[in-house]
């Protein structure tokens, strides 16, 4: 009997994740949509313009990665960003078979502009944290979902997030040159 209450213990437990997680995502998706929208962007090709640009040298691979996406779903919006102007998309030198992803001036620029684009109006999530943060006096800070997350992607996977979140604030808050996008 042990093993079948461990078996529905876990299984609540996941479902229970699968649906915080889902709502959470379905909020940041409509406001991430709304956001980006002026650009004729989707989130995906937005998301792929912040990996490149996080990146020294973004192989599709390591956008996949780092974006969460299957390699195919990488490799085919960014064709269309390449279409658009946005990337191009280099073979190595040294290995053909890997394909690297770079912002051209238009991606940089039509990247800056969605960051200084950004509204307030676009954010219950940011305004939810801080109804959380005048009640428990701090931000939340998703240590245990970082953990999680750190032990199915791996230690890099958290630590290219905090590198571009620093990366990023730095440049939003201190107006550093256009090349730091």
């Amino acid at each position: 009997m042990t093993n079948e209450r461990d078996m529905i213990e876990k299984m609540l437990f996941t479902h229970k994740v699968s649906q915080l997680s889902k709502a959470l995502w379905k909020t940041i998706e409509k406001d991430w949509q709304q956001w980006i929208k002026p650009f004729d962007l989707n989130i995906n090709e937005h998301h792929i313009l912040i990996i490149i640009r996080s990146l020294d040298e973004a192989t599709i691979s390591e956008v996949s990665k780092y974006g969460v996406m299957h390699v195919s779903t990488v490799f085919n919006f960014a064709k269309n960003l390449e279409k658009r102007g946005y990337l191009t998309m280099p073979k190595s030198q040294h290995d053909k078979r890997t394909t690297y992803l770079e912002l051209t001036d238009k991606g940089l620029s039509v990247l800056r502009k969605t960051y200084f684009s950004y509204s307030n109006d676009t954010n219950r999530l940011y305004d939810i944290a801080t109804d959380y943060e005048k009640v428990m006096f701090n931000m939340p800070e998703f240590t245990d979902v970082k953990y999680i997350v750190g032990q199915i992607y791996g230690s890099d996977f958290i630590k290219h997030i905090e590198d571009n979140h620093e990366q990023l604030k730095k440049y939003l808050l201190d107006e550093q040159s256009e090349d730091d996008a």
